[in-house]
């Protein structure tokens, strides 16, 4: 059973006013909003974020708080975008017969969202996978992939704070536990992406 999520109010409204800047900015970059809807939208996202840490909704992450964060923030956007862009005016209904009549720089704009979308969805995906996989593992492969890939440990550290006889047994046992994740994300990579 996934344990909840929790932080006190006053460590909730810290984390999120330490990360307003950095959401904000990100946003501005990548959507055309005014600083008012950037402001509502990150209002709302923070709300989100404090009703499913106060109603236990949220159980443990996959990811950082932060990127968890910043992934509810382009959701309030992408789903505020979809309530207030009706029609984007891509050419003058006058000159439908004219094909070149089409802006240019309109499709770009559109495009951009597209693929900028897909590509944080499609990373999402791959971090949600990667995590499950390795929670799917034995605690000595947790332990090891943890050590060498994220914390940056190096075969003999990883062999006094795990205890293994010594660095040549992290790395044989590396090697078996890279090759169990390589197989099982294989596996599950054709599955979803066919």
């Amino acid at each position: 059973m996934a344990k909840e999520v929790s932080l006190t109010n006053n460590d909730l409204n810290s984390f999120i006013s330490g990360e307003r800047g950095k959401v904000l900015s990100y946003l501005r970059k990548k959507y055309t909003l005014s600083d008012d809807d950037l402001n509502d939208i990150f209002q709302d996202a923070s709300m989100a974020l404090f009703m499913n840490v106060r109603n236990g909704k949220l159980t443990e992450l996959t990811s950082s708080l932060g990127t968890y964060f910043m992934r509810v923030c382009i959701n309030h956007t992408l789903k505020f975008l979809g309530k207030h862009t009706k029609s984007i005016s891509l050419f003058n209904e006058n000159q439908l017969t004219n094909p070149n009549s089409i802006r240019n720089d309109k499709i770009d704009e559109l495009w951009g969202v597209c693929v900028d979308t897909e590509e944080e969805d499609k990373q999402v995906r791959l971090e949600k996978l990667v995590n499950s996989i390795i929670a799917s593992m034995t605690d000595t492969c947790k332990n090891i992939l943890h050590g060498y890939y994220w914390n940056d440990y190096s075969t003999s550290t990883i062999a006094d704070i795990f205890n293994f006889s010594d660095a040549n047994s992290v790395k044989a046992q590396k090697y078996k536990c890279v090759k169990k994740f390589r197989e099982k994300y294989n596996e599950l990579k054709n599955k979803i992406y066919g």
